[in-house]
């Protein structure tokens, strides 16, 4: 047996053996070197590391505040759309939609006179949108979109029939609107065509408990409102229009 161990001692001592394979990621060498009789190993990465692509990011678009119907979407919010002023009549298209979270839709007589009825501007006199952040959709060219965060003090009364019989005092309520999304869609002839109103950006500011439009400025008075739903539905089809129900 001490024989054969010499004998294989020395047939390493004769030459140097090497292996190599080739794995998908790695390449691994074995080598033994017959000087020293030790086995040693290397191995070399030779993965390939994707480049780092950079995402695209495109430039910031800002809307141009001379933009005709931005210009004319601000001349409505403020002095022609009954809410924050008397309304302006032909301003609105025949075939007018007015939608909000809570009331809606509403068609241009039906808006108008919920306008009448509210008289918001009256029991409010100093009231304000604070409209900022005027854009135009870039997939409807005729809708101008921006927000509104509504503010005044409410020392007038506000109006809960066509009559005029049924008033709410504001008693000096002091009104600190949430930021609330608006929209404008315009027809050809730059008359309002749609109009959204009311739907909160962020329910936690101002002091209307998360509510929008007129239902955050009835939580400021004091005015319950129903929450969405088969009774609030139930209200507005009972709503007076031309001295009956709706149908």
């Amino acid at each position: 047996a001490r024989q054969l161990l010499l004998l294989g001692s020395s047939m390493l001592s004769l030459f140097t053996a090497s292996l190599s394979f080739q794995l998908p990621s790695l390449s691994y060498q074995y080598q033994s070197q017959a000087s020293t009789s030790v086995i040693r190993c290397s191995a070399t990465v030779s993965a390939t590391i994707p480049p780092v692509v950079s995402a695209t990011i495109p430039p910031v678009e800002m809307a141009d505040a001379a933009h005709p119907l931005i210009q004319r979407a601000n001349e409505i919010l403020y002095s022609e759309s009954g809410f924050y002023s008397p309304y302006n009549e032909s301003a609105f298209s025949e075939d007018f939609v007015f939608r909000g979270p809570y009331i809606g839709p509403l068609n241009k007589q039906d808006y108008l006179s919920t306008m009448d009825t509210f008289k918001i501007h009256e029991a409010i006199p100093d009231i304000s949108p604070n409209a900022f952040g005027f854009s135009i959709d870039p997939k409807d060219p005729n809708r101008v979109w921006f927000m509104v965060r509504n503010s005044g003090t409410a020392t007038g009364e506000l109006g809960l029939d066509r009559d005029g019989k049924l008033r709410v005092p504001g008693k000096g309520a002091v009104l600190d609107g949430c930021p609330e999304t608006f929209s404008i869609i315009f027809d050809a002839d730059r008359k309002v065509k749609y109009l959204s109103v009311g739907y909160v950006a962020d329910r936690f500011e101002g002091n209307t408990n998360g509510k929008g439009a007129a239902v955050g400025i009835f939580h400021v008075i004091g005015l319950p409102f129903p929450s969405p739903g088969p009774l609030l539905k139930f209200a507005q089809w009972l709503r007076p229009q031309g001295g009956g129900p709706r149908g």
